[in-house]
């Protein structure tokens, strides 16, 4: 086998016979010998070299024209892999002959009985279709192979073996592999249902294999019906019975592509060809003409073939079903070919008996006689130049009268036939192709009867030569038939009439009956009118001057065609005359992205010249994406639209939009100002709109873009203006209730109880922003509105309910949350329905109680403008706890005590976030606040202290540690000067806040802290913010550690003096601590060293989450930090003689994760003796060095106690003068791992 490359290059060497079995015979070579036989294998067995017998119709089994040897070595196989299924629904004889590719002789052969039909062509003899049953075949075709037998052989002498066949005429040179396979599907049709039921289901077998696919893809109706069928199998591959149910069949079927096997190895012959013996047989004309040379013989046997040949091409034509109906047409054409066929039949007589009488001729002159009738033979008509000639002018006479009755183009043999169409055609516009006429005396037949007649004596007028039809008249025809498009306005026949008025293969013009132009050329291509540029609605033609004058005018036709493509629509025109100095025009008043043709008509003196239909297309108007509208506020529209696609010579310059108010005829619009997509627009609020988009082109806008309907959100309505009953009629039309926002209102008694009858439609009342300013106004509305509700009562509806149920939301009275003037709005409500009740002794207030019960989240108010005994009658109508946040107050001893009643119904007690860097009179106001309060505490009942010191001290911390230890001395001095009893209420807050205590020591006494820290029942940071170096605070400070659980200091935002003080506090502290160890006995230098052995010591985290510092900022200070504490305490010790390292040695055994140092700013000695306090080796960073000798030797020293050496720097240029500090260090690379 050979893949596809292989076999195109091999196909290049192949003769001419072996390429046209490889193309399948689908290229007619003229060299091709006629009598080589295609036809059906029909399952008959078979193969290469076999010999035929045409008068049996049958293979001369065991029989072979070579030995097994030479088929092997002179054998051609190619792969031609292919498969087609394909559904049969005529079951007649000829459709079965047809698709088994059975030839007359084989349709004889099968009749007679010569021929036995197996395997799949025994699908031939299956029974013929009843009246009572509905039948569809399935057809399954594969080929695998072509197998043929190498030129080469068969131009060789035939063997011996050949004289023993006497039979036999041919033998096989090729052959075609594969497998068919018939699967025929009956039901009964009792139900007179269609056929089409079964070639339903038939054509969803033809897209898979796979059973289950199929079964899968059936409906319900297909699955009955497939229940009912019954498949008969016919297949050239295995032995199947028959008939089967559909289930089987559909498990058969797909089985089909595995049954030949892998490599293809069951195939069996599709399809034959058979190459006739007397082809190999070279005795007919070699031996008689023996002592003839080669070259002459061969011319000969060449002129035989030929003449063999233009006799089976006539008997071709006879035949041939597709010349039938010209052929009855025109009996002449047939007439002449009958006579064609006899005078080759005759002079082929004549040419063998002149061949068989050289025989008898002497050997030596036998060569000259052959070249005398050879000579006769060119010069004769009957010359394969003529009477090729010939014939193909009679194939080309019937191709086009094939193709004008394709073409539905009436055919007239006389002037008369021809003069009724064109006066009776119900067209204004008739085109008239004259041709030949068939009836006039061929000339060329006549030479060659002349030439039989004469005995061969050649004469002038023997030396005619048929005329070639060329190319240019076939052209005509063809163009002829093209014009035929435009059938539907106008006549289009053809005319066989002999005479000399017009001449052949010319074109007439006739309009109205008359002639307009007796040469017209079609299909002209001119460039005197060219389309320049195509848009939305017009086309611009570019008009050429010609440059001749004998053009008198040209026109310009063009026509729409429907959206199906029919041309029914009359041509417009458009006429210049030769004196027009225009070079340009416009077609206008074209329908965007619609379909036109166009064509030119060229006025000459002698001759109209019509151009070639054209088809163009306007430019499409792309419409703009679907608006998007948003609200921004309530009178304004944000829409924006996806950009409508453009072409560069048609760009979109602007959008339109259109908007309109639902139920009303007419359209707004604006325009952008140029590409931008999108627009605002401000439309009256309270109104249903539509908006849409339109893309505007220089000549036209597009269609619009789908509507986007922008519904109502809320009903904006002023009172004052409209009446509720208007209002009224519009919510009753709403499919779901929405808001309602009044913007002024009315206190006419009719009004408001005309908008009470609206809120069983209304989903929420609300007030415009605006009514903040107007609140009395809107205050007493809203009574109105209560009292209305109250008094107007009917069966079925309660109108406090609506009323209350409109108003219960979180934000009320505004859409949004604005919470100080939602506050102020509410409690000046309450106010004022207070006074109402007082003033005309009317309960309004519980109808209101819900609103109360549902705003807002928080309550915000200010003591200074408003009393807190509203706040306390609001608040006892909630349900529930809420906060309170305290905008200002007062420090009146009345309102504070008004205030404190409040208490127990609140939740948390707020005040408001204080902007950094603002005044501290707000915070000392809200400490001042709290003690006022707490002082309370001891007067006040026991029930009232429990529920209101959660509300007070819970949420009174804001962070500042200094109000917590400000408080606690604050009430340590109330005792002492009142001897009460405060300081317990107050140990639930010490005992929960803060999570870290921070002090300045030096503005607060560690005392008070101690007394603080001694409230905690757990143990607590203590971070140092400053701190004194007065011997008496530092000793109290160091009573403080045993209620500490670190003790911190925030050194990354200490400056080099506060890091100095903060260390020389820790030396004081640890001197102290010794001190205090000695003197009493206790271990305070424990404590001191168990507060400060963190592994972030001194920060919180290692993080550093109170700087502003990155994390490798905050590695570095730390570990300055506490290089310099060990520095400092090396330094004391020598200045004192005491010493306080060991008190801090944990401390390092801890602490820090990467030691971070500058060489050149601290010495290397006192990192080597921190570095010996560690328990495990730690990595170093160098952030700078030195060039001294001394601090690198020391540094050295190091070494051993370093995990890794770290550069803290990325530039090389650092990095290596580092390097260059060292080189004399070899053991360096054991711990420089990374740098």
């Amino acid at each position: 086998m050979y893949c596809s490359k292989d076999f195109n290059l091999m196909y290049l060497f192949f003769p001419q016979t072996s390429k046209r079995l490889c193309k399948r015979f689908e290229i007619h070579c003229n060299d091709f010998p006629s009598d080589v036989i295609e036809m059906a294998a029909l399952s008959r067995p078979l193969s290469l070299g076999m010999l035929y017998d045409s008068h049996s119709n049958s293979f001369c089994q065991g029989i072979f024209m070579w030995d097994e040897d030479t088929l092997a070595l002179m054998k051609v196989s190619l792969p031609r892999p292919q498969t087609y299924v394909k559904v049969l629904e005529n079951d007649s004889p000829q459709e079965r002959f047809r698709v088994l590719e059975m030839s007359p002789v084989l349709q004889s052969g099968t009749k007679t009985g010569q021929i036995t039909m197996n395997g799949a062509a025994a699908f031939l003899n299956h029974p013929e279709q009843s009246q009572h049953q509905e039948r569809a075949t399935l057809h399954y075709r594969t080929t695998t192979r072509l197998d043929m037998i190498s030129q080469r052989l068969l131009q060789e002498a035939a063997p011996s073996a050949l004289a023993g066949q006497t039979t036999a005429t041919h033998v096989v040179s090729a052959v075609y592999f594969g497998a068919q396979a018939f699967l025929v599907f009956d039901s009964d049709c009792s139900n007179h249902e269609k056929n089409a039921d079964i070639v339903d289901v038939l054509k969803i077998m033809t897209s898979t294999f796979c059973p289950n696919h199929i079964i899968s893809s059936l409906n319900a109706a297909e699955k009955a019906k497939s229940s009912l069928l019954a498949c008969s199998l016919y297949i050239d591959v295995g032995d199947w019975k028959s008939p089967v149910s559909f289930d089987e069949a559909l498990e058969i079927y797909g089985s089909l592509p595995t049954l030949l096997g892998s490599k293809g190895e069951r195939a069996v012959p599709l399809k034959v060809w058979l190459y006739p013996l007397k082809k190999l047989d070279k005795s007919s004309v070699c031996a008689a003409l023996s002592g003839v040379s080669e070259t002459l013989m061969h011319q000969a046997e060449y002129i035989l073939e030929h003449l063999r040949k233009q006799i089976r091409i006539c008997e071709d034509i006879i035949r041939d079903y597709i010349n039938v109906n010209v052929i009855m047409q025109f009996p002449t054409l047939e007439d002449d070919v009958i006579a064609f066929l006899e005078l080759m039949q005759e002079y082929q007589t004549t040419f063998q008996k002149g061949i068989a009488d050289i025989v008898h001729i002497k050997e030596g002159k036998r060569e000259r006689s052959l070249q005398d009738l050879l000579k006769r033979h060119s010069q004769s008509p009957f010359s394969a130049e003529k009477t090729n000639q010939w014939l193909e002018n009679k194939e080309t006479e019937l191709k086009i009268l094939n193709d004008f009755r394709a073409a539905d183009i009436t055919v007239v043999k006389s002037q008369a036939e021809l003069q009724q169409v064109i006066s009776h055609s119900q067209k204004t516009r008739v085109m008239c192709l004259t041709l030949y006429s068939p009836d006039v005396e061929d000339s060329f037949i006549t030479a060659l009867r002349q030439y039989i007649e004469s005995d061969g004596i050649i004469n002038d007028s023997l030396l005619f030569k048929p005329v070639s039809i060329n190319d240019k008249k076939i052209i005509k025809v063809q163009l002829f038939i093209a014009a035929n498009e435009d059938a539907e306005q106008t006549s289009f026949i053809a005319a066989l009439i002999p005479g000399d008025d017009f001449p052949e293969y010319s074109v007439q013009f006739y309009h109205d009956g008359r002639i307009v132009s007796r040469n017209v050329k079609l299909g002209t291509k001119s460039d005197l009118v060219q389309i320049s540029h195509i848009k939305h609605t017009s086309v611009s033609l570019k008009l050429n001057q010609p440059d001749t004058k004998r053009i008198e005018r040209y026109i310009v036709e063009y026509r729409a065609l429907g959206d199906d493509g029919s041309n029914n629509e009359p041509w417009k025109q458009i006429i210049f005359d030769t004196t027009s100095n225009r070079e340009n025009c416009m077609i206008s008043d074209l329908k965007s992205g619609h379909k036109f043709q166009l064509r030119y008509i060229f006025v000459e003196q002698d001759c109209m010249n019509l151009s070639r239909i054209i088809n163009f297309k306007t430019v499409v108007t792309a419409s703009p994406g679907k608006p998007l509208v948003n609200k921004l506020d309530r009178d304004t529209l944000r829409v924006t639209w996806l950009r409508a696609e453009t072409d560069e010579d048609c760009p979109v310059l602007r959008y339109m939009v259109e908007y309109k108010e639902a139920g009303l005829e007419g359209w707004s619009s604006v325009q952008t100002e140029g590409l931008e997509c999108e627009c605002t627009l401000t439309v009256l609020h309270s109104t249903c709109y539509s908006v849409r988009v339109s893309a505007v082109y220089e000549d036209i806008t597009s269609k619009p873009s789908e509507e986007t309907p922008v519904p109502v959100d809320v009903w904006n309505i002023n009172l004052l203006k409209r009446k509720s009953s208007i209002l009224l009629e519009v919510l009753k039309l709403q499919t779901e209730k929405k808001p309602v926002e009044l913007i002024d209102w009315t206190d006419e008694e009719s009004e408001v109880k005309g908008f009470l009858q609206c809120l069983p439609y209304i989903s929420q009342l609300r007030f415009d922003r605006l009514v903040y300013y107007k609140k009395q106004s809107s205050f007493q509305f809203l009574v109105n509105l209560t009292v209305a509700a109250l008094k107007f009562e009917t069966t079925g509806q309660n109108y406090t309910e609506l009323f209350t149920s409109v108003c219960s939301y979180t934000s009320f009275p505004f859409s949004e949350n604005i919470p100080n003037h939602q506050c102020d709005f509410l409690l000046d409500l309450c106010s004022h329905v207070k006074d109402y009740e007082t003033q005309t002794g009317r309960s309004v207030l519980p109808a209101l109680q819900p609103i109360y019960q549902s705003a807002p989240a928080v309550w915000r108010i200010k003591l200074s403008e408003r009393k807190s005994s509203i706040l306390l009658e609001v608040l006892k109508v909630q349900t529930e706890k809420k906060p309170v946040e305290l905008r200002d107050w007062t420090d009146e001893e009345s309102i504070l005590r008004g205030f404190f009643q409040c208490l127990p119904y609140i939740s948390q007690l707020r005040f408001p976030h204080q902007k950094k860097g603002s005044s501290n009179e707000t915070e000392m106001k809200k400490r001042l606040l709290a003690l006022n309060l707490s002082f309370e505490v001891p007067t006040l009942p026991k029930e009232v202290i429990e529920l209101s010191m959660e509300a007070l001290f819970s949420y009174m911390y804001y962070g500042k540690w200094d109000f917590l230890l400000d408080l606690y001395s604050h009430v340590k001095d109330y005792e002492t000067q009142t001897g009460r009893s405060v300081l317990p209420a107050f140990h639930p807050i010490y005992q929960s806040a803060p999570a870290v205590w921070s002090i300045d020591l030096s503005e607060r006494k560690s005392s008070i802290l101690l007394e603080v820290l001694k409230l905690q029942t757990e143990k607590k940071p203590v971070e140092l913010r400053d701190w004194t170096d007065e011997e008496s605070e530092v000793k109290a400070f160091l009573q403080c550690l045993p209620y500490i659980s670190q003790l911190r200091f925030n050194v990354c935002s200490f400056n080099d003096e506060k890091q100095k003080t903060a260390i020389q506090f820790l030396v004081n502290l640890s001197v102290a601590a010794s001190e205090c160890d000695e003197a009493t006995g206790e271990s305070f230098t424990t404590l001191l060293i168990s507060v400060c052995s963190y592994t972030s010591f001194p920060c919180a985290n290692n993080n550093c989450d109170n700087c502003d510092h990155d994390y490798v900022e905050c590695q570095i200070k730390h570990s300055d930090f506490l290089l310099d504490l060990y520095s400092h305490m090396k330094n004391y010790k020598i200045q004192t003689g005491m010493s306080v390292l060991p008190s801090l040695k944990s401390i390092y055994q801890s602490v820090p994760a990467v030691w971070s140092i500058k060489l050149s700013e601290r010495k290397s000695s006192i990192l080597l003796e921190v570095l010996k306090l560690q328990t495990e080796k730690k990595p170093v960073e160098l952030r700078d060095w030195t060039d001294e000798e001394s601090e690198v030797k020391g540094f050295l020293q190091c070494l051993p106690y370093i995990s890794q050496l770290r550069d803290w720097t990325d530039e090389e240029s650092e990095v290596k003068g580092f390097l260059q500090c060292l080189p004399y260090i070899s053991e360096l690379r054991s711990v420089f791992n990374t740098i």
